[in-house]
């Protein structure tokens, strides 16, 4: 046998089709790079358990001190829970369409170590304010998507994050999260969020928003917005 038809016969049982490997070899689904789960400092021995990155309304399962629940994250793909137990974390969801399991472990701090202002540094919040953009009473077109859109304004000292989170009207679940950064010299940050408003039976459209700002146990709610909608 010569050497050409030896390496043929040595590299035949690599040549298999993709369809003939066993469920046992298939690669599992990939978890989104995005997905993040942190415990955040935020005080004394006052925690916040912050999630994003996730899917829009994405479900997902909890695990932690004392905590087995499973819950919904907002429209944004983030969700976060004050009041969280010191310890360690997991958040478990299954990746769309797929139905394979998936599991992220959560970054946690050690213990004791806190900024006051919920994340690296500290930052001392002086005020929390929320500005109507899109004037009360604005003649919209009722048959197309409406959007209500606000300002919000953190306020503060020092260097560091600060994590913050709106609401609309009066449900408590978030639906825009994040953090924004201090340095020396910078005294504010401004936050737009656009929000939509639906016309429940045949009335105007309307609705507040909130900022909220767990390390300073501050809130800023803006006014009511109600639009008129256009007379066919």
């Amino acid at each position: 046998m010569n050497r050409h038809s030896l390496l043929t016969l040595l590299a035949a049982p690599l040549l298999i089709a993709p369809a003939a490997l066993t469920p046992a070899f298939a690669a599992p689904a990939a978890v989104p790079a995005a997905a993040s789960c942190e415990l955040v400092a935020i005080g004394e021995d006052s925690y916040t358990l912050v999630l994003e990155g996730f899917a829009p309304g994405q479900s997902v399962t909890i695990n932690g001190p004392r905590t087995n629940q499973r819950v919904q994250v907002g429209q944004e793909g983030s969700l976060q829970q004050d009041d969280a137990r010191y310890g360690k974390y997991s958040v478990g969801f299954k990746t769309g369409g797929s139905g394979h399991g998936n599991r992220i472990g959560c970054l946690t701090p050690p213990r004791g170590k806190h900024d006051g202002g919920g994340g690296k540094g500290n930052v001392q919040v002086t005020k929390v304010e929320v500005f109507t953009l899109t004037k009360p009473g604005t003649v919209v077109d009722c048959t197309k998507p409406i959007k209500a859109e606000f300002d919000g304004k953190i306020s503060g000292t020092g260097k560091g994050d600060v994590r913050y989170f709106w609401t609309f009207a009066s449900s408590a679940d978030p639906i825009q999260s994040g953090k924004v950064t201090f340095a020396p010299g910078t005294e504010s940050h401004s936050l737009f969020v656009a929000v939509p408003l639906s016309v429940v039976n045949n009335g105007s459209p309307s609705g507040f928003v909130t900022l909220h700002v767990p390390s300073a146990n501050m809130t800023a709610r803006s006014d009511q917005v109600t639009l008129t909608c256009a007379k066919p």
